[in-house]
């Protein structure tokens, strides 16, 4: 059985991405260990066929003495244990796991989840560090034994003007979504719900929204409750704690429900799903499932959201940043629920064709096998 070592940077993560992947890799002869910082959510049972362990890398430590270390680290415990083929997820494990398997010789996928800051800021600090993130990008995916997976269209042409890679860089949807869990209920909310499911981050748009729903409130003679979902992730740079986040949603009108368990219901009861972020995403999963239980979406024109709606059928498209963008988008759409409902099928129908969980898992043990059975030159 081939031996294959995930490395994603928070458990949490690994829980809503990647833990299908995990879960149905034995069923191809695969021996999954997976590293992640433990939280303490509960991730495994006792019948899952793949392992869980303490990553050695932090989320929060980014000073170049602190990545040293955890780069030591990281060569020892690959040196010692010697998988088969590493798959890293974002960029941290991407770097730090992509030095240690050119030095030792063992076959790499990296799967870029959004390009984050480091491509997107233009201070003259970012760009020297952009630089040299891209000489370990080169070093890194400078062999035939290594791939990089993207999701969305801007991110592998960014990667590609810098000429990263000797094999084509992959598109997938992200992780896909689980089609028989996130489907249309017919729920009939009165009044109707205007959703948006986030982690509670600035750059997800959680101002403008609030910005949507106080306007509508004060302009609009229709009723509507707005309803706001998603954990606080405190360890983010961009976090909007809790302190903060219950005034700005008094003011605004909308109800914060924290983070919920049941999303395919919540998600399901929603006439609308909001998502105006203008944060370095992928391909943000919780559209794939909101077009998954037929739910009408506006987004951002911004990467990995363009990418997962179709304009004008399945969701609308505004320019990030533009709260009253989002409020015309809001008031237009849900005064007319024949465009609704056609927009909510047409949602499903994508669903189906693009963002099916079971094809993307798939694909990824194409490239598991492709990387494992081949003898490739380093």
């Amino acid at each position: 059985m081939k031996k294959v070592y995930m490395f994603v940077n928070v458990d949490w993560f690994f829980l809503s991405h990647r833990i299908s992947l995990a879960q149905n890799a034995f069923q191809k002869g695969i021996d999954m260990c997976v590293y992640a910082d433990l939280t303490g959510i509960k991730v495994t049972s006792k019948d899952d066929k793949y392992s869980l362990h303490q990553s050695p890398l932090s989320r929060s430590k980014r000073n170049v003495f602190s990545l040293i270390i955890e780069l030591i680290r990281v060569y020892f415990l690959i040196h010692k244990n010697k998988p088969d083929l590493i798959h890293a997820v974002t960029i941290k494990p991407i770097i730090l796991l992509g030095i240690v398997s050119r030095l030792i010789g063992i076959p790499f996928i990296g799967a870029v989840s959004g390009l984050g800051p480091v491509f997107s800021d233009e201070t003259f600090f970012k760009r020297i560090r952009l630089r040299f993130v891209m000489v370990l990008y080169r070093y890194i995916f400078n062999t035939k034994s290594s791939v990089i997976i993207c999701q969305n269209s801007h991110d592998k042409s960014v990667l590609q003007s810098f000429n990263i890679g000797k094999n084509p860089i992959i598109t997938l949807p992200g992780s896909g979504v689980d089609l028989e869990r996130f489907k249309p209920i017919a729920i009939e909310e009165k009044p109707p719900i205007i959703l948006m499911a986030c982690r509670i981050l600035e750059e997800k748009g959680i101002y403008e929204f609030c910005a949507a729903a106080a306007s509508f409130k004060s302009k609009n003679n229709l009723e509507a409750r707005f309803i706001l979902a998603g954990p606080i992730d405190s360890k983010s740079p961009s976090a909007i704690l809790e302190r903060n986040l219950v005034p700005l949603c008094q003011e605004s009108g909308v109800e914060y429900v924290g983070d919920r368990k049941d999303l395919n219901l919540l998600l399901a009861s929603a006439s609308l799903f909001i998502l105006p972020s203008y944060y370095s995403e992928g391909m943000p999963k919780v559209l794939q499932e909101a077009a998954a239980c037929g739910v009408p979406i506006i987004t951002t024109d911004h990467p990995g959201c363009r990418d997962s709606i179709l304009s004008e059928k399945t969701g609308i498209l505004i320019e990030p940043r533009n709260s009253k963008a989002l409020y015309s988008a809001i008031s237009n759409l849900i005064s007319n629920p024949d465009r609704l409902i056609e927009m909510g099928k047409s949602g499903r129908e994508l669903a189906e064709k693009l963002f099916d969980e079971n094809k993307v898992r798939e694909a990824h043990y194409s490239l598991y096998e492709k990387y494992l059975s081949e003898t490739l030159p380093l």
